[in-house]
């Protein structure tokens, strides 16, 4: 019983780096890992460097997009909402009714 033990527990710590591995770590991108740059009036950045935004964290680079973060994290506009007119019957209300009646 206690061989079973620390043969359980010698296996457990053994699996705890493989499972660390299979840490979720953000959806698959396919080709170059999108970098935006990030509009500021600012620019702390190093000779030939400007503010960008990789995996959403602003840092210095080049980036590989021509749209900047802000339009691309922008939500499209919406369409206007079109209403339209809905028919409510005349209701007909009698001197001595209780209640209306729709004609």
């Amino acid at each position: 019983m206690k061989a079973n033990f620390i043969i359980g527990a010698v296996l457990a710590i053994w699996a705890v780096p493989a499972m660390a591995s299979d840490a979720y770590k953000g959806p698959p991108v396919k080709g170059p890992m999108p970098i935006f740059a990030y509009k500021t009036s600012e620019n702390h950045c190093p000779a030939g460097l400007r503010p960008v935004v990789i995996g959403g964290v602003i840092c210095c680079g080049t980036p590989n997009h021509a749209m900047s973060y802000q339009q691309a994290m922008a939500h499209p506009a919406q369409g206007a909402a079109t209403r339209h007119a809905r028919r409510v019957a005349d209701p007909y209300c009698a001197e001595g009714m209780k209640g209306c009646v729709s004609r």
